[in-house]
C-alpha cells in the first residue's frame, strides 16, 4: 500500500507540474493588449522637446499608446485640420488657439503648458536695419495669427511706434529666412530655428535685431476637443499622454544629446541652434499662477485687437484633471479672474 500511495503521489505532482506548465504556455500564446492609438498635430520646434524624448525613450509606450505625429509648419496651420475633426491632441500657441476658441464655438481646451520663453522669439532683419525705427515704412512678416502678431504689436508698441508703421506679411515659419534672403521682406518675427536660419542662409544679409525679451512670453501649449476630454476615453488618453510627457520633460532638461540628436534626425536641426532653444525652455507641464497672469494679458490684448469679442475666464480654458494627477507642486489653488 506503501508503494501505490507513492507512486500515486507522485503521479499527482507531474500532473500538476504539467497543469501549469500548460496555464503558463497558455498566457503567454495570449496576445499583449493592443495599444491604444492617439493622433497628436505638432510642428518641428524644440519647444516640444518633452514630446520627443517621450517618444523616443517609450515612456508613451510605458502608458501603452501608441502615439502617431502628423507634422504641420506651425500650429496655426495645424488647427486648419484640426477644425476638420482629424487629430487628438493638438500642439499649438497660446494666441492661435484663443482665436479658434473664438471663431469654433468654443471647441479647445489647453490641456497642459508644454514649453514657455522669450528668448526663444526673435525679430530677424536685413542688416541695414539696426533699430526699431529702421523699420517705418518696412515689410515685416510673421505668421499672421500666431505668437508673431503679439510679438509684432508689442515691439512697436514699447518702442513707441504706431501699428500702421510696417507693412505686415503672412507667410509660414519656413518660408520666412528666404523672403528675407531674397530681400522679399525687411524683417521677420518667429520662433526659433527658424529665426537664426536667415542667417545660416545669408548671413551677409542677416542678423538678430531682437528677441521677445521685454515684449512677449510665447507659450506652446497641447490642446484637445472639449467633448473628447468629458468623455472617460478621451480624459484616460489625455491623462496618460500627459504623463508620460512629463517624463519626457525631466529626460530632455538633463539629456541635450538625446535632444540634439533626435532634433538632427528627425528635423534637419543643426547643434546650435538646438542646444540655444534647450537652454532657454521652460518646460513647465502644467497650469501656474505665472500663466494665469499672463493668459490675461494676452486675452485683455486679443479684445483690444478685436481679436476676441469677450473676455475668456482661465477655467473656461484650461482643463485641469489630466494636471492635477500629475501632483505638479506648481499647479495653481485657484485662477484669478482677468478683470
Amino acid at each position: 500500500m506503501t508503494k501505490i500511495t507513492g507512486r500515486y503521489a507522485r503521479l499527482k505532482e507531474c500532473v500538476t507540474l504539467l497543469a501549469a506548465a500548460l496555464f503558463l504556455a497558455a498566457g503567454a500564446a495570449q496576445p499583449a493588449q493592443a495599444a491604444d492609438k492617439l493622433t497628436v498635430f505638432t510642428n518641428p520646434t524644440l519647444l516640444y522637446d518633452a514630446l520627443w524624448m517621450a517618444d523616443v525613450k517609450g515612456y508613451y509606450k510605458e502608458e501603452n499608446l501608441d502615439v502617431q505625429f502628423r507634422l504641420f509648419p506651425t500650429g496655426t496651420t495645424a488647427l486648419q485640420t484640426y477644425k476638420t475633426g482629424q487629430g487628438d491632441i493638438v500642439l499649438v500657441g497660446d494666441l492661435p488657439a484663443l482665436t479658434y476658441w473664438q471663431n469654433n464655438n468654443q471647441d479647445l481646451r489647453f490641456i497642459s503648458i508644454m514649453e514657455r520663453d522669450s528668448k526663444g522669439y526673435t525679430v530677424t532683419a536685413s542688416k541695414t536695419i539696426t533699430k526699431a525705427a529702421d523699420l517705418a515704412g518696412k515689410t515685416v512678416a510673421t505668421r499672421v495669427g500666431s505668437n508673431g502678431s503679439f510679438f509684432i504689436s508689442e515691439y512697436l508698441r514699447k518702442n513707441g511706434m504706431p501699428a500702421n508703421s510696417v507693412t505686415i506679411k503672412d507667410l509660414d515659419a519656413q518660408l520666412l529666412p528666404t523672403a528675407l534672403c531674397k530681400g522679399d521682406i525687411d524683417a521677420y518675427f518667429i520662433w526659433q530655428p527658424f529665426g537664426r536660419r536667415a542667417m545660416e542662409i545669408c548671413p551677409d544679409k542677416s542678423h538678430e535685431l531682437s528677441s521677445a525679451e521685454g515684449y512677449v512670453r510665447g507659450y506652446a501649449y497641447a490642446a484637445a476637443r472639449p467633448a473628447w476630454l468629458a468623455s472617460k476615453e478621451g480624459s484616460d488618453l489625455a491623462t496618460r499622454f500627459l504623463r508620460a510627457t512629463a517624463k519626457g520633460a525631466e529626460t530632455a532638461a538633463k539629456d541635450f544629446p538625446a535632444v540634439a540628436k533626435y532634433a538632427k534626425e528627425k528635423y534637419s536641426i543643426e547643434e546650435a541652434p538646438a542646444r540655444f532653444q534647450w537652454e532657454i525652455d521652460e518646460r513647465v507641464q502644467t497650469f501656474d499662477e505665472t500663466a494665469n497672469t499672463e493668459f490675461c494679458v494676452l486675452t485683455k490684448w486679443m479684445l483690444g485687437e478685436k481679436l476676441l469679442k469677450e473676455q475668456i475666464k482661465p477655467e473656461d480654458m484650461f482643463w485641469m484633471d489630466g494636471v492635477r494627477a500629475l501632483n505638479s507642486p506648481k499647479l495653481i489653488k485657484a485662477f484669478k479672474p482677468c478683470g
